[in-house]
C-alpha cells in the first residue's frame, strides 16, 4: 500500500509542476487527489505550486473538511488550518459527487474574465476539439450570493475558505436534475468563479490536469477570436451540441503519450524537483 500511495502522491507533486509550467498555477491555486485507500479523505497542497517537492509540503484532509489528525507518513500536519486556505473547494465536492477523484482551482488571468459576467453562465464557449468537455453553459458561482449565510465576522473577500460557501460551490456544479446530491459524479465539467477563477474536475488526476490545461487554452483561443470578429462581419463557430459531446467522450482526456510528454518537459525543464520520484528513481 505505502509504495503505491507514494506513487499517488508522486503524481500529484509532478501535476502542481505541470500545471505550473503550463501558466495555470502561479504562485496561488491548486490540484487534489483522492485517497485511494480512504476515499473519505484526499491530499494537496496550500504551498506555491513550483515550491511543492516532497510529501512534507502536502496535507491531507476529510471530506468534511477537517485536517486528518494522523495524516499519511511524511505529509505535513495541519496544527491550525489558516484563513487563507481554500481546501473547502475540494472537500465539499469530493463530499458531494463519490466519483470525483481529482480536482484544480486555478485562477489565471486568461480565465478570470470568463467569470465576471452578471448572468447564469459563462461567455466560454467549446471553440476547439481538445476543449468540447466545456460545454455551451459553464456556470459561474458568485460568493456574494452566499455571503448572508456567512458568521458576521467572516471577510467577503471571495476566498472558498468556509464550509457553506464550499457546498454552495459544490452544489453549481449540478444539474436541474441533480440538486438533491445523489449523482455520482457533477453535470458540469468546469464552474468559474466570480473574480477567483474556475474550477474543474475529473475521474484521473490526468484528466482534470488535462481539463484545467485546457480550459485555459479555450480561453486565450476565444478571446482572440472575439477580438478578430470586431474588424469583420463573419460571425464564430463554435463547437455544436454533439459535436462538443463527441470530443469530450473521445478524444479529451489525457492519453499517455500526452501525460508522458508533459511530464518529460517538467523533468527537462530543471525548474521542479520531484523527491519522490528522484527517490524511486
Amino acid at each position: 500500500m505505502e509504495t503505491y500511495l507514494d506513487e499517488t502522491l508522486s503524481r500529484l507533486i509532478t501535476a502542481f509542476h505541470i500545471l505550473h509550467q503550463h501558466g495555470v498555477l502561479a504562485e496561488h491555486g491548486h490540484i487534489s487527489i483522492r485517497n485511494p485507500y480512504n476515499p473519505s479523505t484526499f491530499f494537496t497542497s496550500n504551498m506555491p505550486a513550483i515550491l511543492v517537492a516532497s510529501k512534507g509540503d502536502l496535507t491531507q484532509w476529510n471530506v468534511d473538511g477537517s485536517p486528518v489528525a494522523v495524516p499519511y507518513s511524511g505529509c505535513q500536519a495541519v496544527q491550525t488550518v489558516p484563513k487563507t486556505t481554500e481546501h473547502y473547494i475540494h472537500s465539499c465536492i469530493y463530499e458531494r459527487y463519490p466519483g470525483v477523484q481529482s480536482i484544480v482551482h486555478a485562477h489565471n488571468l486568461h480565465t478570470i474574465v470568463y467569470g465576471l459576467c452578471n448572468s447564469y453562465g459563462s461567455l466560454l464557449q467549446p471553440s476547439y476539439h481538445m476543449a468540447g468537455f466545456v460545454g455551451s453553459q459553464s456556470p459561474i458561482f458568485n460568493p456574494a450570493d452566499h455571503f448572508a449565510g456567512l458568521p458576521p465576522t467572516h471577510p467577503h473577500n471571495f476566498l472558498i475558505n468556509h464550509k457553506h460557501l464550499g457546498n454552495a460551490l459544490a452544489r453549481s456544479f449540478a444539474g436541474a436534475d441533480d440538486m438533491d446530491g445523489m449523482a455520482s459524479v457533477p453535470v458540469h465539467s468546469v464552474v468559474f468563479q466570480r473574480g477567483n477563477g474556475f474550477v474543474t474536475w475529473a475521474r484521473r488526476l490526468e484528466d482534470a490536469v488535462y481539463r484545467a490545461i485546457h480550459v485555459s487554452r479555450a480561453a486565450v483561443i476565444q478571446s482572440m477570436a472575439m477580438s478578430l470578429r470586431c474588424d469583420t462581419d463573419l460571425e464564430i463557430l463554435y463547437l455544436n451540441e454533439k459535436e462538443a459531446k463527441d470530443c469530450a467522450e473521445t478524444i479529451n482526456r489525457a492519453f499517455p503519450p500526452i501525460w508522458a510528454a508533459w511530464v518529460a518537459q517538467v523533468e527537462r525543464s530543471g525548474h521542479y524537483h520531484n523527491e519522490l520520484k528522484a527517490r524511486r528513481g
